[in-house]
């Protein structure tokens, strides 16, 4: 039956009241980045030190071992650093964890505490990868760029961090907070290091202000129409799930196949993940703080939603994953299959088939909930799930902490151009095993990518560019400075 008129008359009212209201909050609330001078510069003679400093770091092939094989090549690069970095290195307390570099400069006022900066030193492996157009280990500088593996993931953190120390050190800097530099040689493969620094922290009473780490940037394009590039600060990692799915059969000849082989079930079990919604969908911090950040600085049309979320929660659990996989990684636990495996002749049907799935928990649905989720589609094609790794999402940052909101000022002051948004990271980092000694874990290098130099994260053509190393460097100097006040 038709809604009478009056119930009509009054549900398109309260439309039109919601929609005015949304409308009218979505127009005050829209900014613009104040046309102010960056308070860092640096000179030319600076940025070709600074690049000679990166190459010759990326020159030596830190490439991530596995636990049981030698580290020759970490030794050289440890020894390199303190020829670049002689300062820094004579003056700060050794208190280095198995093999890993952990240093401490005594500040003058202890009791104010401590920060600590860290970035890995090992690298992914560049053998095997086409398109390379430079030597891996080659450290080559050309085009207004430091190139290799490493550049970028993240000697160049490493490289910033310690010049913005020794530079302070030269100067004669009152340091009066402790500062910790802390660097893993396994951050890649997971290898422990940095678990084995923050229990020595720990096991010596040592609580933390802040650390920084890699993991969010300066980038570009990272939203429809944001005209601006973000200085994204990591605030949250998603969990880290590996998960085997087996399905067992009887084998046989391939020339008479029954139905339901392993394969064929894999088949149908992996395309109803990818089809329907496994994982629940939720925004959850700093999500929705990251929409409210981003927001002013959009579109109108865009405004409107971003901007009154109170009203709008529900539809963009919907839409966002069509934006893009990054924008649905966001809002829930994702799961990607990587690797399979069954029979070994191409006429034999195998009598059993697997394929591993790599899962990302999300903040809402931990390791064991996701799990459960996809086990439940696993066990309507009669396939097992082993569970070979798991951990939950990383503890979350307060966005209205003290140490969130420094950060955030210092950024606005060195990076004026760009918009400061809390993130959400669907990788992980070393940083979240110092969460024992440290409530305020903050993931962000002060550098600029483009989307190429982005894209060439782990894959050939790795590079970053020696302005951004440059205005990295001033930055932490920058931030320390402030901190020290």
């Amino acid at each position: 039956m038709p809604l009478p008129a009056t119930i009509a008359l009054c549900i398109l009212g309260v439309i039109v009241i919601l929609g005015t209201i949304c409308t009218i909050r979505a127009i005050k609330i829209k900014k613009k980045l104040p046309n102010v001078k960056s308070a860092v510069s640096w000179t030319k003679e600076e940025e070709d030190k600074y690049a000679s400093l990166l190459s010759e770091m990326v020159k030596i092939p830190t490439v991530s071992k596995k636990q049981e094989e030698e580290y020759p090549d970490f030794i050289v690069f440890q020894d390199k650093l303190k020829e670049l970095f002689p300062l820094f290195f004579a003056k700060a307390e050794n208190h280095d964890v198995d093999g890993n570099i952990l240093r401490k400069l005594p500040g003058t006022k202890p009791e104010r505490g401590a920060l600590l900066l860290m970035g890995h030193q090992d690298v992914v492996p560049a053998e095997g990868q086409t398109g390379w157009t430079v030597p891996p280990f080659g450290g080559v500088i050309k085009d207004g760029c430091v190139w290799g593996r490493g550049a970028m993931d993240c000697k160049s953190t490493v490289c910033c961090e310690l010049e913005a120390v020794e530079e302070l050190l030269k100067e004669g800097f009152d340091f009066r907070e402790d500062l910790w530099f802390f660097s893993a040689r396994n951050e890649e493969n997971s290898g422990g290091g940095s678990d084995a620094a923050a229990e020595y922290l720990k096991n010596r009473g040592i609580r933390l202000n802040v650390v920084l780490d890699e993991g969010g940037a300066v980038i570009g394009g990272v939203f429809p129409k944001l005209e601006a590039p973000c200085s994204a600060i990591g605030v949250v990692e998603k969990g880290f799930v590996n998960l085997k799915f087996t399905a067992k059969g009887a084998g046989g000849h391939a020339s008479t196949p029954p139905k339901n082989t392993p394969i064929a079930r894999l088949s149908m079990f992996i395309s109803e993940v990818e089809k329907k919604g496994v994982f629940e969908k939720k925004l959850v911090s700093p999500v929705p703080e990251m929409f409210t950040a981003i927001a002013p600085y959009l579109p109108l049309y865009f405004r409107v939603p971003l901007g009154n979320l109170w009203l709008y929660k529900g539809l963009l659990k919907r839409v966002l994953p069509l934006f893009s996989p990054m924008a649905g990684a966001f809002i829930s636990t994702t799961a990607a299959f990587t690797v399979s495996g069954g029979s070994e002749a191409p006429n034999v049907l195998p009598d059993s088939a697997y394929v591993i799935c790599n899962m990302r928990p999300s903040v809402h649905q931990n390791a064991d909930k996701s799990i459960a989720a996809i086990k439940k589609i696993a066990d309507k094609y009669d396939v097992e799930t082993e569970v070979l790794y798991k951990k939950d999402a990383s503890k979350t940052t307060d966005t209205n902490s003290r140490e969130f909101a420094f950060l955030t000022k210092c950024i606005s002051e060195c990076l004026p151009d760009t918009v400061v948004t809390p993130y959400l990271m669907t990788g992980g980092t070393d940083s979240r095993r110092f969460e024992i000694v440290c409530d305020n874990v903050l993931r962000f290098t002060p550098t600029r990518l483009t989307p190429e130099q982005l894209a060439a994260m782990h894959a050939a053509n790795e590079n970053i560019g020696i302005p951004a190393l440059a205005e990295g460097v001033k930055t932490y100097k920058y931030y320390i400075q402030k901190y020290n006040a």
